[in-house]
């Protein structure tokens, strides 16, 4: 059976993103994200983009397409970067994973032809400079990922691959079986991406759901992103593209590799730095559930003065506040600033900006040496743990007074 027809015969919502079917919303989404940020929450993350490059010269001519440093990994290791155009503009983000003798590229915007067409245009009239270029080959739309995502999606995972998955360290992968394992994520909760061949993955989607039912895992579709990534944001060109493109105003120039030999938009990124830019991105917090709520493209005074706009904003009940982004006026746009007010409407709303991610990812109370979700001789988490010293250490006392009691009578 095929994965399209899993979703289908199980009522997934279906849609397409980056020219792929597949699932919006099996369930809830509020649900759906309450699994990423407590259990584990499974999605076919199949609309991702995937091309190979293989070759003694595949580093130098993708090191040309990205603005990262490719040169920085090694075999197993992956890396996060941005592909720029010749403005210095950022064209989509993607996962770069060099795997033995060849790269990936893992894009989640970008189909794998596109992919290997920027690869080949790259190459074009430069083939003495590469001259030892084997392949350059699409992978997807055969290939296919599945995305799991959640503080106990490690112990899934080990379990039917065994305790390597544990030591896998973020940005790193491994081979398990005929798929490629990947820890990568934008959402601040352990994430892993398995990739390959789409049948096989149909399998594997079946068996994790077997697996998972210990682990309260839950189906899901894209739409959960929606609030995961209010809670911890990331690039969207559906988001940012109407505001900015550029890495700096946009807040990720830490992508950005500027001492390299050349790549694509170097020169005109290395401008603006020097120049300075117009406007930046920033985070915004506002307590509890606003009436009214900010919404996109709502003005951002300052003493009655327009300084910048909405980007977003949205209420998160795990943090019981409404989260948003905003692009201010260069000379505005810190962080821990309380005294701007967004024009919604007639009224006005004060609002506080903050740096970003917002989330505490309840992944951080993991630790997969200690901890476990099904194993009911270790606490699920560094809290649990604590109690249970806790409880421990008072017990002891009690013993050990009864004892000094029972001594002196």
């Amino acid at each position: 059976m095929k994965l399209i027809d899993i979703h289908q015969q199980n009522g997934a919502i279906m849609g397409e993103r980056n020219g792929v079917n597949v699932p919006l919303r099996y369930f809830d989404a509020v649900a759906e994200h309450q699994a990423l940020r407590k259990n584990i929450l499974l999605v076919d993350y199949s609309h991702f983009g995937i091309a190979s490059v293989s070759g003694d010269s595949a580093w130098a001519l993708l090191n040309q397409v990205v603005a990262g440093d490719v040169s920085s990994i090694r075999d197993e290791q992956a890396m996060y970067s941005l592909i720029l155009d010749q403005h210095g503009m950022i064209v989509s983000d993607l996962y770069i994973a060099c795997d033995d003798e060849r790269f990936l590229l893992i894009s989640e915007w970008m189909s794998g032809e596109a992919l290997c067409q920027l690869l080949r245009d790259q190459l074009a009239g430069n083939e003495e400079e590469f001259d030892e270029i084997e392949a350059i080959e699409p992978l997807t739309p055969e290939w296919g990922v599945l995305h799991l995502e959640g503080p106990y999606a490690w112990e899934l995972l080990a379990e039917l691959y065994g305790m390597d998955v544990i030591g896998l360290p973020f940005q790193e992968h491994m081979h398990v079986d005929e798929l490629i394992l990947l820890r990568s994520g934008k959402h601040g909760e352990f994430s892993y991406k398995l990739m390959g061949p789409r049948d096989e993955l149909a399998d594997v989607w079946q068996q994790l759901l077997e697996a998972g039912e210990k682990f309260d895992l839950r189906t899901g579709g894209l739409d959960y992103q929606r609030l995961a990534r209010l809670e911890n944001p990331c690039w969207e060109p559906g988001l940012f593209n109407d505001y900015s493109r550029c890495p700096i105003e946009l807040q990720m120039q830490w992508t950005v590799r500027y001492d390299k030999d050349r790549f694509t938009g170097q020169e005109a990124i290395g401008g603006r730095v020097e120049q300075g830019v117009a406007q930046r991105a920033v985070g915004m917090t506002l307590a509890g559930r606003s009436e009214p709520m900010p919404q996109r493209g709502d003005k951002v005074l300052l003493n009655g003065e327009c300084i910048g706009e909405v980007i977003v904003c949205d209420y998160s009940a795990d943090l019981d506040a409404c989260l948003g982004r905003l692009m201010l006026h260069n000379a505005w746009a810190w962080a821990d600033i309380d005294g701007y007010q967004v024009q919604c409407g007639d009224a006005l709303v004060a609002v506080n900006t903050a740096a970003v991610p917002f989330a505490r990812n309840y992944s951080f109370l993991i630790n997969p040496s200690e901890h476990s979700y099904v194993d009911s001789t270790r606490p699920r988490d560094l809290l649990q743990q604590f109690e249970w010293q806790r409880i421990k250490e008072e017990q002891e006392a009690a013993e050990k007074a009864a004892q000094d009691q029972a001594e002196q009578a």
